[in-house]
């Protein structure tokens, strides 16, 4: 079973217009981090392509 890591991203939030603290859940795989889960509407949201919060996240998966 894959280990399962959260961390928490803090950054501005259009939707809401403020500060957001997000937790996202990411699932270690032999070729790095992948996304599971994160505690906002990204995805969903109307600001998901420019949202500067999940971006670190996303950022994340990718390094």
């Amino acid at each position: 079973m894959a280990e399962i890591i959260e961390e928490f991203f803090t950054g501005y939030c259009r939707n809401f217009d403020m500060t957001q603290t997000v937790i996202c859940e990411f699932e270690q795989l032999p070729d790095g981090l992948h996304l599971l889960d994160s505690s906002c509407e990204y995805g969903d949201c109307k600001f998901s392509k420019d949202c500067t919060l999940m971006k670190q996240a996303l950022d994340k998966e990718n390094t």
